[in-house]
């Protein structure tokens, strides 16, 4: 018998026996359990969190260095998150299947990877404090080492559990320690402090939990269809390899999006989302390319221009018209933002500059003159060029909120 076994075999024997020494129906007793290895360590701290990632209704609030930097609730669907250090909040939830994105003061847009990705919050911020450590090829082999101490007591039907996790290692010859502690009542989890120490430096994570009265509020919103404007149709392309052609020698970027490859372009005045449905073969083969090689580019080209398009999506009526973009040039910038126009982005150098904005989720990169006299060297922000003169309007992307139209 291990260590670890001849540990909690004893704790549970001591378990049992001050459970049935009870006093006027109270009852009280402590467990102590200590493990030294990776492997031992790993079966306290699963155990000790187990259920903690799924929690639901859940508050956490994350600090860095005794100072809050945000909040995340998740209360049945509906999630809320307030980014302190930025001063931003907001919420995600479903409505009749659909994943949405909405921050106040705005309406919702529909978003499964965003929704996906901050419901995994509290998962990720234990793989960063905690469980992470624990990853396989990863271990004592690599001079890191591993202590666990559990302490358990109860009283009077109330459980009080600690967990400190020490993990040490040496780095550029000098020691590196990460201290967590988590607390538990009940089998709950209710905090875990995490302490970083370095040769110069040591911070200080804690997160904390609450589970009880979470009701989430969502502003008042109004849920936009953009599908109402978007229909599928016949491709003009029977493969992505004729779209890559017509496209000439700055191509197409292929997007990925669970088992189907995408491509947006504009051909004839029109604008189409094209996809093809990804085998599992393939998508193997994609996902084990080294996306560092200098040729990365042309192994996807090689991999994805076969690909037979099996569905094609005209968004044309999102878009501006050729009549609406002729109309702009030579009015200033500062009419799309009045109009309702969204940043994405800009460029500014000697000779010009780019700008880039938003329009019923499509993205146009727009060629502007700078006033006279305006000073590319100074401090500046976006709304410093909005008498800038529009030269030319051309699509550039669709927004992530509105990828793919299904």
């Amino acid at each position: 018998m291990n260590t670890f076994k001849k540990i909690a075999a004893f704790a549970m024997s001591a378990l049992m026996l001050v459970s049935a020494s009870g006093c006027d129906g109270a009852t009280s007793g402590a467990v102590e359990i200590k493990a030294e290895t990776k492997e031992d360590v790993k079966k306290l701290v699963d155990q000790f969190y187990d259920g903690l990632a799924e929690a639901n209704p859940v508050e956490m609030t994350s600090m860095m260095d005794g100072k809050a930097t945000s909040v995340f609730t998740r209360s049945g669907t509906n999630m809320k998150v307030e980014d302190k250090a930025n001063n931003i909040t907001f919420y995600l939830f479903e409505e009749n299947g659909k994943k949405y994105y909405l921050s106040e003061g705005s309406e919702p847009t529909e978003e499964d990877y965003t929704y996906d990705f901050y419901n995994e919050t509290i998962n990720m911020n234990l793989t960063l404090l905690v469980t992470g450590y624990f990853q396989d090829g990863v271990g004592e082999e690599d001079g890191i080492k591993y202590s666990a101490h559990q302490t358990e007591t109860t009283a009077d039907g109330k459980t009080e559990a600690e967990l400190e996790l020490v993990i040490t290692a040496e780095q550029d010859g000098e020691t590196v320690e990460i201290k967590t502690t988590g607390s538990k009542t009940d089998d709950k989890v209710t905090k875990i402090v995490c302490t970083m120490t370095g040769k110069d430096q040591t911070q200080t994570f804690e997160i904390s939990f609450k589970y009880n009265d979470l009701a989430i509020n969502l502003p008042e919103y109004t849920i936009y269809d953009r599908s109402q404007f978007y229909h599928h149709t016949d491709s003009p392309y029977e493969t992505f390899k004729q779209a890559q052609d017509d496209a000439g020698e700055d191509g197409l970027p292929y997007l990925t999006f669970g088992s189907k490859v995408y491509v947006v372009t504009v051909k004839d005045g029109k604008y189409y989302q094209l996809s093809a449905e990804l085998d599992s073969e393939t998508a193997a083969a994609y996902e084990a390319l080294d996306f560092e090689a200098e040729d990365y580019s042309e192994q996807v080209n090689a991999m994805f221009d076969p690909l037979t398009i099996t569905d094609c999506v005209d968004f044309s009526e999102l878009a501006l018209s050729a009549e609406d973009i002729e109309n702009y040039k030579g009015k200033t910038l500062s009419v799309l933002m009045e109009e309702g126009f969204e940043q994405n982005g800009y460029s500014v150098w000697d000779e010009g500059a780019n700008v880039y904005m938003a329009k019923n989720d499509i993205v146009y990169e727009i060629d502007i003159t700078l006033p006279e006299g305006f000073d590319t060297e100074a401090d500046y922000e976006f709304e410093d060029l909005a008498d800038s003169v529009i030269n030319s309007i051309t699509f550039n992307d669709i927004n992530g909120s509105a990828f793919p139209m299904e």
